[in-house]
């Protein structure tokens, strides 16, 4: 796993998140531009990078959390990954009815881009590698 060879769980969850603000913009770009086929195969990557932290995330929830609270932690996260999955997609789908696909692609964008600064550093991770 790349988390144990660069021997941190946030770093690549530092990177997903930049890399998928940067992926929308691209896509919200191109599809602007009307660049259809690279605008789809940006789509493509984007729903990959969408769920490339979903291991690290929950690998390093409960790392953080300790055994003794990892169980709440998890169930916390899970939740909340689950409220936030149900509204993607009629938020998401109102964004476009009333802004377009490509102001709708650059709002999405927000997320990660409001997610990044407030990931943990290396310097709260635990050394559990």
């Amino acid at each position: 796993m790349l988390s144990d060879r660069v021997g941190s769980r946030v770093r690549p969850l530092r990177w997903v998140s930049v890399t998928a603000c940067g992926v929308m913009l691209l896509l919200a770009a191109f599809d602007a531009a009307h660049w259809g086929p690279a605008a789809a195969a940006l789509l493509v990557i984007a729903t990959t990078v969408s769920v490339a932290d979903n291991g690290l995330a929950f690998t390093s929830v409960a790392e953080a959390a300790g055994p003794r609270w990892a169980g709440r932690a998890l169930g916390t996260q899970n939740t909340g990954q689950f409220v936030a999955a149900a509204a993607v997609g009629p938020v998401v789908g109102g964004l476009i009815g009333l802004l377009g696909y490509p102001l709708a692609f650059a709002a999405v964008a927000l997320a990660p881009a409001i997610a990044t600064p407030i990931i943990p550093g290396r310097a709260d991770e635990h050394d559990r590698l």
